[in-house]
């Protein structure tokens, strides 16, 4: 049973650092388009639409995170 949510943490962890990384990824490289094209529209449109979820999905993450370092049994320093 532990394994299974062992295992089940893990693979949301993943998914969710796979998914902010992705999406920060984008919407910085939209902010560098709309900064180089001079397109302010398109900066404010990239940080609108993709800030919020980056935001929500890190922050929800960092808690699996947290949540899977008391299942796995880590220590401080570790």
């Amino acid at each position: 049973m532990m394994n299974r949510l062992r295992s089940f943490l893990d693979t949301i962890f993943v998914i969710g650092l796979v998914s902010f990384m992705v999406l920060g990824s984008i919407l910085v490289f939209g902010q560098l388009v709309g900064a180089f094209t001079l397109n302010g529209a398109l900066t404010i449109k990239s940080s609108d639409i993709l800030a919020k979820p980056a935001f929500v999905i890190a922050s929800i993450t960092g808690l699996i995170g947290f949540l899977g370092a008391y299942i796995h049994g880590w220590k401080m320093g570790e």
